[in-house]
């Protein structure tokens, strides 16, 4: 009997040792039968099986009930049995019957909140409070501990967690033995007692912060250099190590690093592994950093995950990679990638091929035993066997020296450590950049920056710190493409919210000052003259911003293409449009684009084999610079 097939009015009908022996976990064998992996009566419930997500470490995936009390007691211990019992059918009603009105929570949700309740728990035992009935008339109590805690307060988000789980013991009462009865904070809400306004806009903004441009272009300098110059190096440099670890000089040897500019020599074993460490990592940060996928989306790519096929006009063969998507439900996507994250993969392919041998002859030794007729044998075989079926092709996996040497996907922790110490490597190269502490999800939040500046204007810094994006990329994002199987709403959030800011900072500077305009200052004069008087300058530049799209072009900003008025986007490609367009921003920042654009029609024009249209059109695009150049020189003499 498992849990998962009862109703859980049915499993609360069950007596104490029929729910001691139901499975809340159950995985599947070799020959396709079930075999339990934890019983609601166990002391740890193991929920390896049904959380897919391989970046997520054994001890992440699982409840321990041995929770520590005041005194160095447990909540296992005998005097806490009932307190025990009901913490259990609390948190497994969550699962099987969520609170009214909203949907299942995933299980990891579900171990997230036996966290929050382990505190409560502590609370409760030290203020000798033995059971959630007792909570009544105390619940306000219990916040006031939280907010004020000795060590560090908690912050608004992890408090609303905490009181989140007191409120949902009162929202499941009825169908629990033991539950809050009132409502713990009949006045309040665990927002308002958490400091969170409910209705503000920004209460659900993401915090992660990006990676500044400066340390951003370094990590990626620095990742490109070791997947495209020293990977056949670091790949092939094994084979010249003789029985005693000592490498022979060779001709051959000598030309893997033809391509590497400074001087670079991997003289042992030991600095071969670190730079191998060095090397996938750099892989990591190249597919997180050009791709805007999640860590738990990285671990899910495999051997032979990258397609190529023909963009919709049948003009450009676009990149893709291949694999899971875990946020919102288990199913395959697809990611548009430029050529560089390929590179990477196929150098990861090669990296990892070493592991997926030793993976393959695991599986065939472990397929070969007896399987033992002793239950906890029999699930640590059957969790071992369906790990490598799962991993055996994943590109980023790892020898686990911590856990038996066993080979396995590398997990969060793991990769953060690695990029930690890449970026160590990389200050103590000699970079003048501050140290930055860096984490995975940081990537995606950079990555919805450089979309959204792209859309901007700012398409040619950012190819000139990073030499290998592509515009169809920029284009396929503005468009709000998505592949077959579905957009990704979260990115586009994370791009419009960057989109709006860098667009505020764009019109205060167009605004907020009295800068030259070669284009749109007969509309912007209104309101330059408005903010210039303004009581609250930022309000009023916020509302301006927010009335109006900004389109990058390079050479101007356009304001109508959003509104699907002027050229439609044509201008992107003729310049000289945007000189006399009605919704075209032309000022001191573009300046050395239209110098860039005069120069190279004065050369064109210079040509001896220039046809009589070709010149023609040369001419009419130099007036057109040199009359923007007049206008601006015009406007900063007056």
């Amino acid at each position: 009997m498992t849990a998962g097939n009862l109703s859980f009015r049915e499993f609360r009908a069950l007596s104490p040792i029929e729910k001691a022996k139901t499975a809340v976990s159950v995985d599947i064998s070799q020959n396709g039968t079930s075999v339990v992996v934890s019983r609601f009566g166990d002391d740890i419930w193991d929920f390896y099986p049904l959380i897919p997500q391989d970046n997520l470490s054994a001890s992440v995936k699982r409840i321990l009930w041995d929770v520590v009390l005041p005194d160095g007691k447990r909540l296992t211990d005998a005097e806490f049995a009932s307190l025990l019992m009901a913490s259990k059918e609390f948190i497994w009603s969550l699962y099987a019957e969520p609170v009214e009105g909203e949907k299942r929570p995933s299980l990891l949700t579900i171990i997230h909140k036996h966290a929050y309740l382990r505190h409560l728990l502590y609370w409760m035992t030290k203020n000798n409070v033995r059971s959630f009935s007792e909570l009544t008339g105390r619940t306000i109590e219990y916040c006031n501990y939280l907010k004020h805690k000795k060590n560090k307060p908690l912050k608004p988000g992890t408090l609303l967690m905490y009181l989140g789980v007191v409120e949902n013991l009162y929202k499941q009462r009825d169908k629990l033995n033991d539950a809050i009865r009132t409502h713990p904070w009949p006045l309040e809400t665990t927002y308002s007692l958490s400091g969170i306004l409910q209705s503000s806009k920004n209460y659900r903004i993401p915090s992660t912060e990006f990676i500044p441009d400066g340390f951003a272009t370094l990590i990626a300098q620095k990742a490109i250099d070791y997947v495209v110059n020293k990977s056949d190096y670091i790949l092939k440099i094994e084979e010249f190590f003789d029985p005693y670890g000592k490498i022979s000089p060779s001709d051959q040897l000598e030309s893997l690093t033809a391509n590497i500019s400074e001087p670079y020599i991997i003289s042992t074993k030991t600095i071969l592994n670190k730079e191998k460490i060095l090397l996938r990592t750099a892989c990591y940060i190249i597919i997180a950093m050009f791709s805007e996928i999640r860590d738990s989306e990285i671990k899910s790519l495999e051997t032979d995950c990258v397609i190529h096929r023909p963009s919709k006009d049948g003009l450009v063969d676009t990149i893709w990679i291949k694999g899971m998507i875990y946020k919102t439900g288990l199913r395959q996507k697809l990611w548009q990638v430029p050529p560089i994250v390929e590179t990477a993969i196929d150098v990861l392919t090669r990296l990892s091929e070493p592991l997926r041998y030793i993976f393959e002859e695991e599986e065939k030794y472990i397929k070969d035993q007896p399987i033992e007729n002793h239950e906890i044998i029999n699930i640590e075989h059957n969790k071992r066997i369906n790990t490598i079926k799962k991993q055996k092709n994943k590109l980023f996996i790892a020898l686990n020296r911590k856990y038996g040497k066993s080979i396995s996907v590398i997990n969060g922790s793991t990769i953060n450590h690695n990029i930690q110490h890449f970026c160590e490597q990389l200050l103590s190269s000699g970079s003048s950049e501050s140290p930055f502490h860096l984490h995975p999800h940081q990537f995606r939040r950079t990555y919805a920056r450089f979309i959204a500046r792209s859309e901007l204007g700012d398409l040619l810094a950012l190819r000139e710190h990073f030499g290998h994006w592509s515009l169809d990329m920029t284009t396929y994002y503005a468009d709000g493409g998505a592949d077959e199987y579905e957009s990704d709403i979260e990115l586009m959030a994370m791009v419009t919210q960057e989109k709006q800011t860098r667009q505020s900072e764009i019109m205060t500077g167009l605004l907020d000052s009295e800068a030259p305009l070669a284009k749109g200052g007969e509309w912007l004069k209104a309101w330059r003259s408005s903010v210039r008087t303004a009581e609250n300058k930022e309000k009023l530049i916020a509302e301006y911003s927010g009335s109006i799209t900004l389109n990058g072009t390079g050479h101007s900003w356009c304001v109508g293409n959003a509104r699907g008025t002027g050229c439609g986007g044509l201008c992107i490609f003729e310049a000289q449009m945007c000189v006399d367009c009605h919704y075209g921003i032309i000022g001191p920042e573009h300046r050395p684009v239209w110098e860039g654009i005069r120069d190279q029609q004065k050369e064109a024009l210079a040509l001896d084999d220039m046809g009589e249209s070709g010149r023609a059109r040369a001419q009419l695009i130099l007036d057109k610079a040199e009359t923007v150049l007049r206008r601006l020189e015009a406007s900063k003499d007056q």
